[in-house]
């Protein structure tokens, strides 16, 4: 070894092999230098890691009283406990009052400057934040309820979202309050996770279904980007009452033959508000969750993620009169594992773990689809299932309180009537699923090639931007394709027996205007024709149809 070793030498060699004996106290650095033996020579000093930016959990509810603050702080606690840095904000504009929950005093109410002004201008968030017995977990009183001049209070609501950001935690849960303002909606929407609190009981019901409707609207606006669209869009929601149940307004859309329709189905299958159902008592209770994930994907066309119902329970009552945490002061109630397993919910929907909505395997408006039962299903399956609609589609059913009309109901349960005793009925059943149901594609499907002769094919018939379409017309240029609707009957999924309806103009044989553009727009894209051309025009001569014989 040299008299006086390498620097780079000394950098490399582990600690313990370094000895007095190596190096003199000439070649020792001073006190004042700093010694980094584990570094590469090439190596810049490490920059600290970036700020983290919380995830934002919105808790809403149906009105007041429905147990949003409860299940808020208590989710809050869940998260603290396995070892996350949570702050509970308080952004109830009603009234905050997450600190009794907590059995701490009142915080002074948090007063940031928007997100609009400079960093050095903006309050401290530090000095708003309240400390609680719980570890890992502080208090933020958001200030919505406070009056300040100069600022009304959905202003800063409408700030809000950008200002929790900027906190320093893992997770930020808040307690929003309850109704149905646009800025209150925009937060929940705009949270990481959402969830809305709801009773077994019917001016919750009716209000948690106005919240989807109100929550679909602006979701929406965030979904179309160009301004001219997104202003015809919201024109013909207020046509509709301002807050209409989307499938109303897909049906409005696809009739009207406007391109938003295909993109409002799509959208509406992406939005899935999650609901947790508080205080249930009766048996009845406790199937409501399910009947309400039913009946609104029936009425409103979207799924429902329903996490769980906690109980009516004396223990949580007790813990709010005493200023108590129901996870920290009766952790074994059932109560409390109710609360536990929600949370559980919610996380394996962040990390994308959640189990999947179960993809419909049977043609939309079936009677297969309206018993929510399978191609092969059994009698006694059938039985349970038409028993388990009835139910649900009763008059006095709680889960459709809201959603459905007396008509309306009327003519659900005849349609569930006319599905039992078609499935039930074997001479019945069979014919009626060859005609709905799709041929197995046992092959794959053979175009015509170029090297086929002309003179085996009819030639195509002339079309023109002005040609409206008829069934015979339609055959024409499918035979002049040398394709059998069998193989698009494969291919589009659509019911062989509605194919040779469509091509054969039997209007009486066809479904609901609404259904039967679907069906013809999925008939023309294979043909390679004008998608919407075909399906406005077609549609507009069944109208015709339906219109002499007093239909439409």
């Amino acid at each position: 070894m040299p008299d006086k070793p390498d620097e780079t030498l000394i950098e490399e060699l582990p600690f313990e092999e370094l000895s007095s004996e190596d190096l003199s106290s000439e070649d020792l650095p001073s006190q004042d230098t700093e010694i980094v033996l584990f570094r590469e020579p090439a190596d810049e000093p490490e920059e600290a890691a970036p700020r983290r930016v919380p995830k934002l959990l919105s808790v809403s509810g149906a009105k007041g009283g429905v147990g949003k603050s409860m299940l808020a702080s208590n989710l809050a606690v869940y998260l603290a406990s396995i070892g996350r840095s949570v702050v509970l904000a308080d952004a109830d504009m009603g009234g905050a009052n997450l600190h009794t929950m907590l059995g701490v005093e009142r915080p002074r109410p948090w007063m940031p400057a928007p997100p609009s002004l400079e960093e050095s201008d903006r309050e401290d968030t530090g000095l708003a934040l309240l400390e609680t017995p719980v570890p890992g977990l502080s208090l933020l009183h958001a200030g919505l309820d406070v009056p300040r001049r100069g600022e009304a209070r959905r202003t800063r609501r409408a700030h809000l979202t950008a200002m929790l950001r900027g906190l320093d935690a893992d997770y930020v849960v808040a307690d929003v309050g309850s109704g149905t303002a646009s800025t209150l909606i925009d937060f929940h929407l705009e949270s990481d996770l959402a969830v809305f609190v709801t009773l077994p009981e019917p001016t919750a019901i009716d209000n948690t279904y106005r919240f989807m409707r109100h929550a679909f609207v602006r979701f929406l606006r965030t979904k179309v980007q160009d301004e001219k669209t997104r202003r015809a869009l919201l024109a013909k929601v207020r046509e509709l009452g301002g807050a209409p149940s989307p499938l109303d307004l897909w049906r409005r859309l696809e009739d009207d033959g406007d391109p938003l329709a295909e993109s409002v189905r799509d959208w509406m299958e992406s939005f899935s508000p999650a609901v947790v159902l508080n205080q249930t008592r009766l048996r009845a209770d406790l199937e409501l969750g399910e009947a309400m994930r039913s009946a609104g994907r029936r009425r409103l066309g979207f799924g429902i993620d329903y996490l769980g119902h906690i109980d009516y329970d004396d223990t949580v009552w007790s813990c709010v009169r005493n200023r108590r945490l129901l996870l920290i002061e009766s952790p074994g109630s059932e109560s409390a594992k109710s609360v536990e397993k929600i949370a559980r919910r919610l996380l394996s929907l962040e990390s994308g773990k959640a189990r999947r909505r179960r993809e419909r395997t049977v043609p939309p408006e079936s009677h297969h689809d309206l018993l929510e039962v399978e191609r092969g299903a059994t009698d006694e399956e059938v039985r349970r299932a038409f028993k388990r609609m009835r139910e649900i589609y009763s008059i006095e059913a709680l889960a459709c309180y809201g959603l459905f009309t007396a008509d309306e109901l009327d003519k659900v349960r005849t349609r569930l009537e006319e599905a039992f005793d078609v499935l039930l009925d074997p001479a019945r059943r069979r014919p009626y699923e060859l005609s709905v149901f799709p041929m197995e594609e046992e092959e794959e499907i053979d175009r015509p090639s170029a090297a086929r002769r002309a003179a085996d094919l009819p030639p195509p018939p002339p079309i023109t931007p002005d040609t409206e379409f008829s069934g015979p017309l339609i055959r024409q240029v499918r035979e002049s394709q040398g394709v059998e609707l069998r193989d698009i009957s494969a291919r589009t999924k659509v019911g062989l027996s509605y194919l040779e309806a469509i091509e054969g103009d039997s209007f009486a044989l066809l479904p609901a205007p609404v259904y039967v553009r679907g069906f013809v727009t999925e008939l023309a894209k294979f043909l390679r024709l004008d998608s919407a051309q075909v399906s406005r025009t077609y549609v507009k001569r069944y109208r015709r149809y339906l219109e002499e014989r007093g239909e439409a």
